[in-house]
């Protein structure tokens, strides 16, 4: 299936100049139709583009409800997605979870995650490595929580600079795709869309970020 981002991008008024991220048909921007599966998508594009801008047209957008949205993209939307963010994919992405699990344990290494997430022995999946991969603090065999583990963990996500806890909050909202009682209590995690991209750009986190968002296959 051949995707034309820029066809797609162009609906927004976004377009792509040598790889930067720019709004080339301002009154199409500020008037167009976005479906809900594709905010994800304009939000980050206006964001990269201009951030006063993306938090005026999607002004409730939090980077939260972005990675739940997730889900609901198919798969010219993911690639749109990561395009914008400077990453490369290749479909298909759901039920494939080989190149995202992968993904997944590249980034919890490279970004020094290894506080927040942990390796079990007993997948409960049979298709990718993130089928290993649990946040700490909940018993792998009985569900249990270990509220002294989960204490520290909050206590630990709470000192990371702002990029980190972001990337700490995307897989576990991939993880989770909802809210929970046991890991996002009482910690930063109301950021804007347009700020939490911004901040992931700032630190040089964004390709990764946006190829971990998009390679996502379910979990």
């Amino acid at each position: 299936m051949v995707i034309r981002t820029a066809d797609f991008l162009s609906q927004f008024g976004l377009a792509m100049n040598e790889g930067a991220v720019e709004i080339a048909n301002y009154e199409r921007a500020c008037d167009c139709y976005v479906h809900h599966s594709q905010v994800p998508v304009a939000v980050a594009g206006y964001a990269l583009a201009s951030p006063t801008f993306a938090q005026r047209q999607f002004p409730k957008f939090s980077f939260i409800d972005l990675i739940q949205k997730r889900p609901s993209m198919d798969v010219q939307e993911a690639v749109a997605l990561a395009a914008v963010c400077g990453a490369d994919v290749t479909p298909p992405f759901w039920g494939n979870g080989g190149p995202f699990g992968k993904h997944l344990w590249l980034v919890i290494e490279r970004y020094r995650l290894d506080p927040f997430f942990e390796r079990v022995d007993q997948p409960y999946g049979s298709d990718g490595d993130h089928y290993y991969m649990r946040p700490r603090g909940i018993d792998a065999r009985t569900g249990d929580a270990i509220p002294e583990v989960l204490v520290r963990w909050r206590e630990a996500y709470r000192k990371l600079d702002t990029p980190y806890q972001l990337m700490v909050a995307t897989v576990l909202q991939l993880y989770r795709q909802g809210p929970d009682k046991h890991w996002m209590v009482r910690v930063p995690k109301t950021w804007h869309a347009a700020e939490g991209v911004q901040a992931l750009r700032a630190a040089g986190f964004l390709a990764d970020w946006a190829r971990l968002v998009a390679l996502y296959p379910g979990w």
